[in-house]
């Protein structure tokens, strides 16, 4: 798809216009995304930031099929924001359905109709810190264009990532800002799982949090950290249920599929069998035809021999 790179230069200054004032780095972050989804053309687009204890995480989405998207692969352990992140590069899938790599995170989403899908690092102090994603509900062969158009997005997010970072703490090193930020990220989740969860707004959700905290005194981060987990593992907790049955009733087809080859060979052999008795019975019949008709033509001769017989004796009797 053609990327217009007017629009992209236009997208890129007015985000960077608006880094002096990045005091909600939350809503900056999502901002980016949104605009990422509009100039790339995308149905979705999420953003990955690492914790402290492990892998990215997304912190801003377009979607609930990206939050998803992300998520499972969290669950999971691999995909291509993982490895985006882990190795540093950009990740581009035409089509997860047809990429054996990812089957695992297809089956999934296959749903939601997540079909191309494109992670590009964003990094920090050249070191990446992040994924900014992307999907697409139909195949997407991306374009050089497309990628250079993320990179440039992504080189917008660390600096509103940095920017956000120095207004609470000057010349902070890479290992701090990912300290830094962990907390909010850890709250900002919390909010959106007992949002989800519970049907209630982000600032119900952000107050129910603080009074959980302050009543069992415990650091708000803390509490929210052990929110989303928990949350996390009841996902992983669903997708092995859907897991089962999605083999059990595998196994019943496959059942199911066998009892009707064994019916149809059984069927094939009763018909073969049938045809072989209809076949003996007509070769039964004509024998017996054929039989009849000698025992007629035999009578039809000792008829005529009997008719010869009494014309003799008829003119026996009249030259007496």
């Amino acid at each position: 798809m053609a990327v217009d790179g007017q629009l992209v230069a236009r997208t890129v200054g007015e985000l960077r216009a608006m880094l002096a004032e990045a005091g909600d780095l939350l809503a900056g972050l999502q901002r980016v995304v949104d605009a990422t989804r509009t100039v790339v053309g995308v149905d979705g687009v999420g953003l990955t930031l690492a914790h402290e204890d492990g892998p990215p995480r997304w912190v801003a989405t377009t979607d609930r099929a990206m939050e998803l998207l992300e998520e499972v692969q969290q669950d999971f352990g691999e995909g291509p924001c993982l490895v985006a992140y882990a190795e540093d590069r950009v990740v581009a899938v035409e089509d997860l359905r047809r990429a054996p790599r990812w089957d695992r995170i297809a089956v999934v989403v296959g749903q939601l109709q997540v079909r191309g899908m494109i992670s590009v690092p964003v990094q920090l102090a050249g070191q990446p810190v992040g994924t900014l994603n992307a999907y697409t509900t139909s195949p997407r062969a991306w374009s050089a264009q497309e990628i250079d158009a993320l990179g440039a997005l992504a080189a917008v997010t660390a600096d509103l990532i940095h920017t956000g970072a120095e207004l609470a703490a000057r010349d902070i090193e890479v290992a701090q800002l990912r300290q830094a930020l962990v907390s909010r990220v850890w709250i900002e989740q919390a909010k959106g799982v007992l949002g989800a969860t519970q049907g209630i707004s982000p600032e119900a959700a952000f107050q129910q949090l603080r009074a959980q905290a302050r009543s069992s005194s415990r650091k708000l981060a803390d509490l929210a950290q052990e929110v989303v987990q928990d949350a996390q593992r009841q996902r992983i907790a669903a997708v092995a249920v859907d897991d089962a049955r999605v083999r059990a009733a595998e196994a019943r087809a496959q059942a199911a599929e066998q009892a009707l080859q064994a019916a149809q060979t059984g069927q094939a052999r009763r018909i073969a069998a049938m045809d072989r008795a209809q076949d003996t019975a007509d070769v039964r019949e004509r024998a017996a035809d054929e039989r009849d008709d000698v025992a007629d033509e035999r009578s039809r001769i000792a008829d005529q021999r009997d008719r010869t017989a009494d014309a003799r004796d008829r003119a026996a009797n009249d030259s007496a």
